[in-house]
C-alpha cells in the first residue's frame, strides 16, 4: 500500500528540517495539522492556513490560499510562501509568515463568515476529541476533516474511530463517520439529507473504497501518533472491527426546531434508513455539558433524539 506521506517527511517533521513547524503547531491551540497525500495542511479556524508538499527528498514547498487575501492586502503575503524548503532557516522563515497569514484569514472571515461557519466548528470538534485530557478520555478520535481520499468529493465532514476508554484492543476499533450541521440556518432539507444517505449507502457497499478509507485512516493514525498529534502520542497501529457508526452532530440547534425533528422523523421512515441500518448504526451526538467531547453514553438513536425534540 502506498503511504500517504513518506517516512522522510515524517522524519523531517519529527527531527529534521520541518521540526520547528511541528513544534509551532503543537504549541498553538488555534492550529491543527492534517495529513494529506504527499503533504500536510495546517488549519486555522477550519480554513487551510498552509499547505506543505514534498517535492523531492528532504525538500518541500509551502503554499498559502490566496483566496483569503483581501484585494487591498494582496502584497502582504506571497502565495507560494517559501519554495524549496530544505533547511531549518527556510522553515523558520515560513513560520514567521504564520501570524500574518492568520491575520489575513481573520479579516476574510470577519467579512465572509462572521458566525465562524461550520468548518470552524469541525475544527473545534476534532481538537476537543484529539488533544489533552478531554481527548484522552473521550470515546472517539477524529482522523481527518473533510476527507477526500478515495472519494470524488468529501462525503463525510470528519472520519475517525470509536475507541471506548474501556477497550484495550487498538486492533478492533469501530469506524466512525461524521456529518455536522452547525446552527439552524445550515440545516439541510430532508431531500438533501436523504440524498446524502443514498451516497453513503453506495460508498459503504463498495468494499474497495471502504477498504481504502480504512487503510488511509490507519496511515493517518500511525503518522499522527508518531508526531505526537494524537493520543497516546507515540506510534500506534490500529485495526477495525466490522462495525460502522454514522454520527450526526447538530451543533447549536434549537430544542424547539420543528424542522430538525421533521428531518429525523423523515430519516427514520425512509427506505434509505432501512437500507443503511443493515451495514451501519446511525447515532445522534448529544453534547457533554456544553462541550464537544464525544462519549459513547451520549450517543442517541433516532427514536431517542426525536422524543427529545
Amino acid at each position: 500500500m502506498k503511504r500517504i506521506i513518506s517516512n522522510n517527511f515524517i522524519n523531517d517533521l519529527e527531527n529534521g528540517v520541518l521540526r520547528n513547524i511541528l513544534k509551532y503547531v503543537k504549541s498553538d491551540t488555534t492550529l491543527a495539522m492534517e495529513i494529506r497525500k504527499d503533504g500536510i495542511n495546517i488549519y486555522y479556524r477550519g480554513g487551510s492556513l498552509l499547505k506543505i508538499k514534498e517535492v523531492g527528498e528532504n525538500q518541500y514547498n509551502g503554499y498559502f490560499d490566496k483566496n483569503y487575501i483581501k484585494t487591498e492586502n494582496n502584497q502582504s503575503v506571497v502565495v507560494e510562501c517559501i519554495p524549496r524548503i530544505d533547511n531549518l532557516s527556510k522553515a523558520n522563515k515560513l513560520i514567521d509568515y504564520i501570524p500574518k497569514i492568520k491575520q489575513q484569514m481573520d479579516l476574510w472571515m470577519k467579512v465572509e463568515m462572521p458566525d465562524g461557519g461550520e468548518r470552524e466548528y469541525k475544527h473545534i470538534v476534532a481538537k476537543e476529541n484529539n488533544y489533552g485530557l478531554i481527548g484522552k478520555e473521550s470515546d472517539y478520535f477524529i482522523g481527518d476533516i473533510e476527507y477526500r481520499g478515495c472519494l470524488n468529493n468529501y462525503l463525510f465532514d470528519m472520519i475517525g474511530v470509536k475507541w471506548a476508554v474501556d477497550n484495550d484492543n487498538s486492533e478492533n476499533l469501530d469506524l466512525a463517520l461524521f456529518k455536522m450541521y452547525y446552527g439552524d440556518k445550515h440545516l439541510k432539507t430532508l431531500e438533501q439529507v436523504l440524498s446524502d444517505l443514498n451516497n453513503m449507502i453506495e460508498f459503504l457497499y463498495d468494499e474497495k473504497s471502504l477498504s481504502l478509507l480504512k487503510d488511509d485512516l490507519k496511515e493517518i493514525y500511525k503518522a499522527k501518533t508518531i508526531l505526537g498529534l494524537l493520543y497516546p502520542y507515540e506510534e500506534l497501529k490500529i485495526g477495525f472491527s466490522d462495525k460502522i457508526e454514522i454520527v450526526y452532530i447538530f451543533g447549536n440547534q434549537s430544542n424547539e426546531n420543528n424542522n430538525l425533528k421533521n428531518i429525523l422523523i423523515g430519516i427514520k421512515n425512509s427506505k434509505q434508513y432501512e437500507e443503511i441500518s443493515k451495514i451501519a448504526d446511525i447515532k445522534i451526538a448529544k453534547s457533554s455539558f456544553m462541550g464537544y467531547g464525544l462519549y459513547e453514553k451520549n450517543m442517541m438513536n433516532l427514536d431517542y433524539a426525536i422524543n427529545m425534540l
